[in-house]
This record gives structure tokens, C-alpha cells and sequence, in this order.
């Protein structure tokens, strides 16, 4: 058994109340492995993440870290999406689209109040699998998912203001050593 004591360095973020934080208490585990090479594990509110790096230039994690964009970090820390679908904005604009179509005459008044109806109820699904198939075609087409639009995921934002915390406090202790503009990795 090959056993190895490694230097890490802890950072705890507290009285995070601040705009546009807002958080509960941080703490962040850096570690380098070799230059270029490192890992950063974030934990908050009992939740936590964690990447690792190995093709960082000659950069410490801590740079690396604080030169990066949010959602480039978000999306190697989490498979959390950016969006989530807005069943209540697709129902508006199901119902938006009845309305042209019978405006259009497309379809008669019989069709254009039973899709409007099916239309109204689209704001009540929870997945794209509670959607009723049928209307949707009728509606958007045969590819109709490409017309669920997208709202902004809580869960993603919480993830993003801890990661600017954690920037930010990166930066307050002097643990980056360059100070130059962010990298879109």
C-alpha cells in the first residue's frame, strides 16, 4: 500500500449575506497535485461538488479557478442544466399558436377550441412526458419539443453564486497569483 500526504488548503466563507451572495457558510478544499494538475471540492448547505483538473497550463487550481467563468465551472462541477423547461410559458404559446392557426383558417372552430383547451392544460405538466402528444403535433409539428422554451434553473443560479463566492474569496486571501481577465474555457 503506497500512502501520500498531500498539502490541501481550506478556505471557510462565512457571513455570506451579502449581495449578491446571499449563502450560507462555504468551505473549500484546494489541493495541487503537481503544477498544472488539481482538484477543488465546494460544500454548502449540506450539498457539495467537486472537480478535478489536469490540463491547466502551469496555473495552481486556485488561478485556474478564479480565471474561469461560472459556467464553465457549473458544468464540470454538476450536470445541472442552465434551463428548465416553462410549461406555463409552452402553454401561452400553444394557445398563441391556435389562435394564428384558426385566424389562419387552418382549422375550424371545433379543432381550434379543443386545442385550445388541450393548450391550457400543457402549464399542469411536470415532464415532457405528461405532454399530450396528439395536441402537440397539431399544434408544433412533428418535432414540437424543440418548442418547449426554457426558464432559468434555480438550482444552477444557487450553483453559480457559490462559485462566485468561492472566487471572490479566492481572491480576498490572495491565493490566485494572476489577476488577469477570466478565460472562457
Amino acid at each position: 500500500m503506497k500512502v501520500e500526504l498531500s498539502t490541501v488548503q481550506k478556505l471557510n466563507l462565512t457571513e455570506l449575506m451579502g449581495e449578491p451572495h446571499k449563502l450560507d457558510p462555504v468551505s473549500v478544499i484546494l489541493e495541487n497535485f503537481e503544477p498544472g494538475k488539481g482538484k477543488i471540492i465546494i460544500e454548502c448547505y449540506g450539498q457539495s461538488w467537486s472537480a478535478y483538473w489536469g490540463g491547466m497550463g502551469a496555473k495552481d487550481i486556485a488561478t485556474f479557478f478564479c480565471r474561469c467563468d461560472e459556467h464553465y465551472i457549473a458544468g464540470k462541477l454538476s450536470s445541472i442544466r442552465g434551463g428548465i423547461d416553462d410549461y406555463e410559458a409552452l402553454a401561452s404559446k400553444a394557445q398563441s399558436e391556435v389562435c394564428q392557426m384558426r385566424r389562419d383558417q387552418e382549422i375550424n372552430q371545433q379543432e381550434a377550441r379543443e386545442l385550445f383547451d388541450a393548450a391550457g392544460r400543457l402549464s399542469n405538466a411536470e415532464s415532457a412526458h405528461d405532454l399530450d402528444d396528439k395536441a402537440m403535433i397539431e399544434i408544433f409539428g412533428p418535432e414540437w419539443w424543440y418548442a418547449i422554451p426554457e426558464k432559468p434553473n434555480p438550482d444552477y443560479q444557487y450553483l453559480c453564486r457559490i462559485i462566485r463566492a468561492v472566487q471572490a474569496g479566492i481572491k480576498k486571501v490572495g491565493l490566485n497569483k494572476v489577476t488577469e481577465e477570466p478565460l472562457n474555457e
